[in-house]
């Protein structure tokens, strides 16, 4: 993960005699590390995302590409298209999307993301990257949870989703052991509704933002039905995403592979900033 520090350094030379009594002038001070956040686990919600984990076949494969058939609507103009779905271990994801109206992507890698569409690579800042990995396959991102150690886990309660019932568990990346990112916590809640039968994930929601202050909150939900298995994992096969309740793309998954040999050529991710 990748942080920028630019320090602006203006000399002025003023032509003054200076007194040799004259305060002298003192360095500047460093920027406080903020302290640790508490991690806080909650064993009930560990135990239901393990249960997921197990449910969609335990281990997480190598790597994954999946296709599909996407419909997007954006307001009056709806598209029609393929989608590309690319995962690598639990923390690089690649969604690339070709329709009649337009081809983007969004490229995610190890805290970093891209989003590359007719403009051009479009840097995403940090705050917006950590709520940009990919969740058409979520199986790579719970296991990513239950091995981070820096990852509070909650349980919420048994709620309604669509008709079913579910279990909503929260979850968080407190940055407790790197105090420097804890900046980007608050853009790291994401809330995660397992089925109350087969514990597959039913549902998963976070609120989406480019910065802190002022900026725009976007709430962001994925709903997958349709799980197949698949060479001995639980794959989704109908994936809907919302953004603010509003239903934007449907996917269709045509085929399936794991363990093809993906690198991290395939999750190109270019540093930089708008």
């Amino acid at each position: 993960m990748r942080l920028t520090f630019v320090v602006c350094l203006t000399a002025l030379t003023l032509v003054v005699p200076v007194s040799p009594h004259a305060q002298q002038p003192q360095p500047p001070q460093q920027p406080a590390i903020p302290a640790p956040v508490p991690v806080t686990r909650d064993a009930q919600a560990v135990t239901l995302l393990q249960n997921s984990l197990a449910a969609m076949g335990g281990t997480v494969p190598t790597d994954s590409s999946a296709t599909g058939n996407v419909t997007l609507v954006e307001g009056s103009l709806t598209s029609h298209g393929t989608v590309q779905i690319l995962t690598r271990s639990t923390n690089q994801t690649s969604i690339q999307f070709q329709t009649d109206s337009s081809n983007w992507s969004v490229i995610y890698s190890k805290g970093d993301a891209n989003r590359v569409d007719s403009s051009g690579i479009n840097y995403l800042s940090l705050e917006f990257a950590a709520s940009n990995q990919c969740f058409y396959f979520p199986m790579p991102y719970l296991s990513g949870l239950l091995g981070n150690p820096d990852v509070s886990i909650q349980y919420v309660g048994q709620e309604t989703v669509d008709t079913s019932q579910a279990i909503h568990v929260r979850v968080r990346n407190t940055f407790n052991s790197t105090p420097t990112y804890q900046f980007l916590s608050d853009f790291t809640v994401v809330d995660i509704w397992l089925d109350a039968t087969t514990f597959l994930p039913a549902k998963i929601g976070m609120i989406r933002r480019e910065g802190g202050a002022s900026y725009p909150r976007i709430p962001i939900s994925f709903r997958y039905s349709n799980y197949q298995n698949v060479s001995g994992v639980q794959y989704p096969f109908a994936i809907q995403e919302f953004y603010t309740d509003t239903l934007l793309v449907t996917t269709a998954i045509q085929s399936v592979t794991f363990n093809s040999g993906l690198t991290d050529t395939n999750f190109p991710v270019a540093l930089g900033s708008n």
